[in-house]
């Protein structure tokens, strides 16, 4: 079959009817289905997201909102993520973010930069989102390519050496949902944001 150019790379063919009585072949073009991509992030009230590798909080709540929201999706992650949480998480693909191949990520798929990550990702059998989880680099790179922003508002500023891009209400400009958490004297809002 002759290639059919660039603009039907991202389709599959399936030939029906190979010989026909007419002699024509019939050729049913099916566009791939592409996976929404979302971005999912607990944030200080001064942006920190991290401290020397670690989330700087316990939020036990948080910690389930972030495994219901990614279970059955796609996850990708800069390498301390992946430290941070100690695997790759069960129930979803995970999807490492790393120019280092002498470090390996068991259960994991390694990509070079973050347009291979998203490639890679849509190419996995999981059929749920894919989630940008961080870290910071990830985040920055990550966002534009997102149409909807997961965020846990933490109520308090926290020291840090990692910030998400304090830009962020830039790509996404309109609340559709949120509720609010407390865990001891630790307040929070869970958000949901579209472009």
């Amino acid at each position: 079959m002759p290639h059919l150019g660039k603009a039907f790379d991202c389709c599959q063919s399936v030939q029906i009817n190979k010989s026909s009585t007419c002699g024509f072949r019939l050729m049913v073009l099916l566009k791939g289905v592409s996976k929404p991509i979302y971005c999912i992030v607990a944030v200080a009230q001064n942006g920190v997201i991290g401290s020397q590798g670690r989330l700087p909080w316990h939020i036990p709540e948080d910690l389930t909102w972030f495994m219901d929201q990614t279970e059955g999706g796609v996850m990708i992650e800069g390498p301390n993520c992946y430290q941070e949480l100690g695997k790759a998480l069960p129930g979803r693909g995970t999807v490492v973010v790393s120019r280092n191949e002498q470090k390996s990520f068991p259960g994991a798929e390694r990509a070079k930069n973050l347009n291979d990550a998203i490639a890679l990702a849509q190419s996995l059998p999981w059929t749920g989102p894919i989630w940008i989880t961080g870290g910071e680099r990830i985040y920055a790179e990550g966002l534009p390519h997102c149409t909807k922003l997961y965020i846990t508002r933490i109520h308090r500023e926290f020291i840090g050496d990692r910030y998400f891009p304090h830009d962020w209400s830039r790509y996404f400009t309109k609340k559709v949902w949120s509720k609010d958490g407390r865990e001891k004297d630790l307040s929070y809002t869970f958000e949901i944001w579209e472009k």
